[in-house]
């Protein structure tokens, strides 16, 4: 069984995602799922860079260049496209599977909500997971 989410239950338990795999196929999956205690996003232009306090790095890319796929599960880089709000790029999990994650500042300012789209299984089910990060220290007035 994967590590425990906030409220019980866990990757890999009944009704879970993990039937028949390897403990190690289990700990990427982990990995590429857990949620980050802490984000911070740069933005340079058309490079926005997303990393967490597990070392892990996202550069996400909206200029439409061809970006060459990391073997390295805590550096990777995106091709990414603006949707009005939204930062949004596709890609896929550790099985194999498509999803989309995007990336959204809320109203007021406060508060960076962070989305997968998950298609997963033999029937494509979408799942959606959401996380909702507090904006730590408000940014300096210019």
């Amino acid at each position: 069984m994967g590590g425990g989410w906030p409220g019980g239950g866990g990757m890999g338990g009944r009704g879970g995602m993990g039937g028949g795999e390897s403990d190690s196929d289990r700990q990427k999956m982990n990995l590429f799922l857990q949620p980050a205690n802490q984000l911070t996003v740069v933005q340079k232009e058309p490079e926005i860079d997303v990393s967490d306090d597990d070392d892990r790095k996202f550069a996400f890319y909206t200029d439409s260049r061809k970006v060459e796929k990391s073997k390295d599960p805590t550096h990777q880089d995106f091709d990414a496209k603006w949707e009005e709000y939204r930062l949004v790029a596709e890609g896929k999990d550790p099985r194999g599977n498509k999803y989309e994650r995007s990336y959204e500042v809320l109203e007021g300012n406060r508060q960076l909500r962070e989305t997968f789209l998950l298609k997963a299984g033999r029937n494509n089910t979408e799942v959606s997971i959401r996380y909702v990060y507090d904006l730590i220290s408000p940014p300096p007035k210019m």
